[in-house]
């Protein structure tokens, strides 16, 4: 081995580091060989506190790290429940995203495929003296990371579609001789895989270079290079003999290869085009102008180009936030803080699919790592029964224990509903409090039953003000995505929700009898469809009671149906039609104006709506009330704040100072914390007054307390004296070297420079000029 000359310390850096960790048995080992021969007596108090921490070590590692909370006191059989339902319901979750970025998508990738799949297919094309590449241009949007997953798709797509697929990177394909080389090894290590899935047979094997014998065993390797495209035409001779499959080579995204690397590779593929059927599918994340920026036009010219474009991911998180958050009950929801960091952080930043995937597994984790009542967040997705007779053997098994009731009368939302019965029904309120038996038996259900209805009645709440923003297209202002409808829920913003119903519901009163009679029938479907569910479960829980309700609301809107059925085939006559056109003129100038606020103003427009009702057309009194109707129902389903319902925290996240923390990192803090206080890093305790500069600090950290007292421009002899100064005030045996102290400046100064902190100036040649003020 050579031997280090240069004059930095290999060894010596606060970036990299490396630790040596033998596993249990080659330590034993060790220390065993190096105390052969002396014999140690060990008391039996420290080999059962060996004992107990090698069993504490094994647990930990068992589940991932994850450690009993309660002090310690949590059974072990709650961390092996909260780390499995850690793992299931990761796996539940992120399967739903990946199945929702392929339905994203579908329509699109079915497009790519059938291009692909036709791409040989000539007619009505010009005949050229060149060959043209047939090329999909796959527009994915701006954020490269997300690429990976969207192309993975594609090329899985294409694989099923037996064709040979290629995924080459910018990264693999620095120079032609790399690019080629590649796109060969995966294609012929595609064939290797399908070769081992099926059974051996004794065709003889394709031998590149030189003629073997009939009966020969072994075949003479090919003397070509591994980047020539003979070895990938005679392989393809070879294997496509049973099936006509094209060879697709995925360029993943197309900025990022080296434009003449690029264009060599174009051309030799259209040489071989006519032997080979190469078709391309390159990804783009900006715009078409890259080819023409990239591209000669020579190059161009060889490509017969198509262009698709993928689904912006502003539609999958859509998708994602209504799935996950609305339409499952039994998934971790996010609270109104955690829910506005996650879509500012998507929309400010970066548009990043993969960051909204991190940030939610984050949160999962979190909840079960450090939440002892997330093992009770798969309940939520039990019917009544179950949901019993689980918690019940849990009980008696002895998986709740009284630190988790007394962690759920520590709840926010359990103390209200407490503070709250406590003037109703006193003796209810007392048992939630003393009984343990009781609250985890008998409240617990009860309370996970009541989260269930509250995320059934929003749900049917979201639905309906969806069909009703429907009715009305052309007023663009009124359409809000479900995923700024649940924002407001969450955040309690009734001023927002509150016109988001009136501002529609006053729209209805004055629609056409069609328009009425359709959003009945799509009101009517919906309704059926949440009254059904509801009705099964509060069976299970009451015994059929509560049925009414639900009744009601379906008897209401047949009898609408009906009565406006009967309006509008009774009007007839043009004396009839100018009448109705007269009075929803009227009911229009009194609903919709919305320049006159004043209370006399409101005052005649209540009185008119009232006696419209009493005196108008049965059409008009229809629409009058199922807009009454409406305006009811939806506040009733969307104006009752999360923080209301009893138990709330064990559905839905509110940690957002981890999130942003984790996900929104200030690099700044930490760097001039750890060198300003490194005690807090280090763990020492020389250095725990940051007012002194103390010698045995790091040489960074000296100089960077020394950079606080500087003015913009920095002196370099200044401060490398000063610097100097307070090394000398390290106890030493030797005189300390002025050249290492110079070495240890430079890298110093080098390693601050580098952080950002200053930067060198050509007004004055020995000066460095400040670009930092603020301090921690």
């Amino acid at each position: 081995m050579a031997t280090i000359t240069s004059g930095k310390d290999a060894f010596d850096s606060i970036s990299e580091g490396c630790f040596l960790v033998l596993p249990q048995s080659r330590r034993s080992n060790a220390s065993s060989s190096l105390n052969a021969g002396q014999k140690r007596k060990r008391s039996t108090r420290k080999a059962t506190a060996t004992s107990a921490s090698q069993r504490a070590n094994t647990s930990v590692l068992e589940n991932d790290g994850f450690q009993p909370l309660f002090s310690g006191d949590e059974p072990s059989a709650c961390v092996s429940m909260r780390h499995k339902f850690f793992q299931a319901e990761w796996k539940r979750m992120n399967d739903l995203i990946n199945d929702i970025l392929l339905d994203t998508n579908s329509a699109v990738i079915n497009s790519i495929a059938d291009f692909v799949n036709h791409s040989a297919q000539e007619q009505g094309l010009i005949a050229l003296p060149f060959h043209e590449i047939p090329t999909a241009l796959v527009f994915a949007g701006i954020n490269t990371p997300d690429h990976e997953t969207q192309f993975e798709q594609i090329v899985s797509h294409l694989r099923r579609d037996n064709h040979y697929v290629a995924l080459l990177q910018s990264k693999d394909c620095g120079n032609i001789r790399n690019m080629t080389k590649t796109m060969i090894e995966q294609f012929l290590s595609e064939t290797m895989v399908n070769d081992d899935q099926q059974e051996l047979t004794d065709e003889p094997m394709f031998q590149f270079g030189g003629s073997g014998h009939s009966g020969a065993k072994s075949a003479k390797r090919s003397k070509l290079p591994p980047y020539d495209f003979q070895i990938l035409e005679g392989w393809y001779r070879h294997a496509s003999r049973n099936k006509q499959s094209n060879l697709v080579v995925v360029l993943q995204d197309i900025e990022t290869f080296e434009a003449q690397v690029l264009q060599d590779f174009i051309s030799i593929c259209s040489e071989y085009r006519r032997r080979l059927p190469i078709v391309f599918i390159m990804g783009i994340a900006t715009s078409s102008e890259i080819l023409h920026q990239s591209l000669t036009k020579a190059s161009i010219s060889l490509l017969r180009v198509e262009k698709f474009w993928l689904e912006q991911s502003e539609v999958w998180l859509n998708r994602v936030l209504e799935t996950l958050f609305i339409e499952r009950s039994d998934t971790l929801k996010f609270g109104p803080r955690p829910f506005r960091f996650l879509v500012d952080h998507f929309y400010l930043y970066d548009f990043s699919m993969g960051k909204v995937t991190a940030s939610l597994k984050y949160a999962l984790m979190h909840h079960f790592y450090a939440n002892p009542l997330s093992i009770l967040l798969p309940l939520l997705g039990y019917d009544a029964q179950r949901l019993q007779s689980t918690l019940t053997e849990w009980h008696e098994e002895g998986i709740l224990c009284i630190h988790h009731a007394t962690f759920l009368r520590m709840l926010p939302s359990f103390r209200m509903h407490v503070n709250a019965l406590a003037d109703q029904d006193p003796h209810e309120a007392l048992c939630l409090l003393d009984d343990d038996a009781y609250l985890m038996t008998k409240a617990l259900p009860q309370f996970v039953l009541g989260l269930q209805r509250y995320q059934h009645h929003f749900r049917y709440g979201i639905e309906l003000i969806r069909i009703l923003h429907q009715q009305f297209p052309d007023i663009t202002g009124l359409r809000k995505p479900k995923r700024e409808l649940l924002r407001m829920a969450l955040e309690s913003d009734t001023a927002a929700l509150g016109e988001a119903i009136r501002l529609p519901a006053d729209l209805l009163r004055k629609c056409e009898g069609d328009k009425l009679r359709r959003f009945l029938q799509q009101l009517h479907a919906v309704t059926m469809q949440f009254s059904h569910e509801e009705e099964e479960q509060q069976e299970e829980e009451q015994g059929g009671q509560g049925e009414d309700n639900n009744n009601n609301n379906m008897t209401l809107l047949e009898d609408w149906m009906e009565r406006l059925q009967q309006t509008l085939d009774a009007e007839t006559t043009k004396a009839q039609e100018a009448k109705m056109k007269k009075r929803e003129k009227k009911l229009d100038a009194m609903v919709t104006d919305t320049t006159r606020h004043t209370v006399t103003a409101k005052k005649v427009q209540d009185e008119s709506v009232k006696y419209l009702k009493k005196t108008g057309t049965d059409k008009t009194k229809i629409a009058m009330e199922v807009a009454d109707w409406i305006s009811r129902t939806l506040n009733k389903c969307l104006m009752q704040s999360i923080t209301t319902v009893p138990m709330y925290e064990l559905a839905y996240y509110t940690n957002v100072r981890l999130h942003e923390k984790s996900f929104s990192a200030q690099p700044r803090a930490s760097v001039q914390t750890g060198l300003g206080q490194a005690h807090h890093y280090l763990n020492c305790s020389c250095c725990t007054r940051p007012e002194h500069i103390m010698p045995s600090e790091h040489d960074t950290c000296i100089l960077y307390k020394l950079y606080l007292e500087c003015g913009r421009m920095i002196n370099l002899y200044d401060w490398f004296v000063a610097f100097g100064c307070i090394l000398e005030r390290e106890k030493r045996s030797e005189r300390l070297d002025e050249k290492e102290v110079q070495a240890r400046f430079v890298r110093s100064v080098a390693e601050l420079q580098f952080l950002g902190f200053i930067k060198s100036t050509q007004r004055k040649t020995d000066h460095v000029q400040r670009l930092t003020w603020s301090n921690i």
